[in-house]
């Protein structure tokens, strides 16, 4: 459990703009960031890119979407 607790200091979903979503996942120095958007139930990619956390990460554990919530 100790693992999981970790993991999610890891990753956070953030609202974005327009209806949009903003998922980080840090690796390292960096984060995964991936912009996403729903269109009726389906999530649907909008952009991916990999800039350093210090530019976007909130400090984890913040889920304004449940889209972690399958992993």
């Amino acid at each position: 459990m100790e693992w999981v607790a970790r993991e999610a200091k890891r990753e956070e979903v953030v609202v974005g703009h327009r209806g949009r979503f903003i998922a980080h996942k840090r690796y390292g120095n960096h984060i995964i960031r991936a912009v996403y958007e729903y269109d009726a139930t389906l999530p649907v990619l909008i952009t991916v890119y990999f800039p350093r956390y210090e530019r976007y990460f909130e400090g984890g554990e913040k889920y304004a979407d449940k889209i972690f919530q399958g992993i």
